[in-house]
């Protein structure tokens, strides 16, 4: 009990509250899900995920992930084709 009490004082939160301050201006400056990466996600996955998950909940198959999976590879293999059949030879 007495290391509970201890742990409550105000010095213990100030200085736990100091690196998380320092922490926070840390990650701001590089964060792993920044835009860069939200951007590409919302570009080449978000939409063919979306659709697919469009057709789990209308179709509601007995088995929804192998479902979407093959959607999606389904979805990858067309638009390796449309990618194929766009390069000039």
């Amino acid at each position: 009990m007495a290391s509970d009490s201890a742990a409550n004082t105000p010095g213990a939160d100030s200085a736990a509250a100091t690196p998380s301050a320092t922490t926070n201006t840390t990650t701001t400056q590089v964060r792993p899900g920044g835009a860069p990466i939200r951007r590409y996600m919302n570009e080449k996955i978000v939409p063919h995920l979306l659709d697919g998950m469009t057709v789990v909940a209308k179709e509601q198959p007995p088995n929804p992930l192998r479902v979407l999976g093959e959607y999606l590879i389904q979805k990858s293999n067309e638009i390796e084709q449309q990618g194929v059949s766009k390069t000039p030879e």
